[in-house]
C-alpha cells in the first residue's frame, strides 16, 4: 500500500524462484485492496524498518525503470513457490486458481495450494 512518505507497506511478500527472475518486473496497480499496488523486482538492500514498524524490515527493490522502498511489518506473510502434486488438493485446502477462457470454457493455467491450512497470498 502506498504510504504518505512515498514508501510502500507490504501486505504480503512472494519470493519468486530464481528461474522466475524478472517475471512481470515492474510496479503497477493491484486489485488486492483499493489503492494497492504490486512490485515485482529484485531486492538490493535489506534493513530494519523505521521505528514506527517495530520488528519489521525495509527492502529496497529495483526493477527496469524504477526503484521502490517497501516496509514489511512483522505480521506480513512471506511465502515462496515450489512444485507440488495433486496430493495438496484435499478438502478444505485453500487454493488460488489462475484461469483463462479457452473456447468458451474457463481453463486453469496454474493452481497454487496452501499447506496445513495456510491460504496462498494474492
Amino acid at each position: 500500500m502506498p504510504q504518505a512518505d512515498g514508501s510502500q507497506k507490504a501486505l504480503e511478500v512472494v519470493v519468486f524462484p530464481e528461474a522466475a527472475r524478472g517475471t512481470g518486473e515492474g510496479h503497477r496497480p493491484w486489485d488486492l485492496l483499493p489503492q494497492s499496488t504490486m512490485t515485482n523486482a529484485t531486492v538490493v538492500d535489506l534493513a530494519a524498518a523505521p521505528k514506527s514498524v517495530r520488528g519489521g524490515q525495509q527492502l529496497r527493490l529495483t526493477y527496469k525503470g524504477g526503484e521502490k522502498i517497501i516496509v514489511v511489518p512483522p505480521n506480513v506473510p512471506v511465502v515462496t513457490f515450489r512444485p507440488g502434486t495433486e496430493a495438496l488438493l484435499v478438502p478444505g485446502a485453500k487454493v488460488l486458481v489462475n484461469a483463462q477462457e479457452k473456447n468458451g470454457t474457463p481453463t486453469a493455467l496454474r493452481v497454487t495450494a496452501g499447506r496445513n491450512g495456510f491460504a496462498p497470498p494474492m
